[in-house]
């Protein structure tokens, strides 16, 4: 299911216009994006679907598959989600 796809369903369900579900849509999505641009710890919780939580990832030894050689990759902040119990038995 792609956005446009994900906009139509959302606005047959909720019985509203696509031009409104697209904007509760892509409010949803700036609200968790915010969220996880806080850093480390963020999270956004959903019970009965899941949470997005924001992990920190330290810089570690890598080998390069191309040359063979040790380089070290950055520290970064990553997304993750994960469901929920009741999406998991689904």
């Amino acid at each position: 299911m792609n956005k446009k796809e994900l906009i139509g369903a959302l606005a047959t369900q909720a019985n509203c216009s696509h031009t409104e579900a697209g904007d509760m849509l892509n409010a949803f999505c700036e609200v968790v994006t915010n969220e996880m641009k806080q850093g480390d710890g963020a999270k956004v919780i959903i019970p009965g679907f899941g949470q997005f939580v924001a992990k920190h990832r330290e810089s570690r030894e890598m080998r390069n598959p191309s040359t063979g050689q040790m380089m070290m990759s950055k520290a970064k902040t990553s997304a993750s989600f994960k469901a929920a119990a009741a999406l998991k038995d689904l």
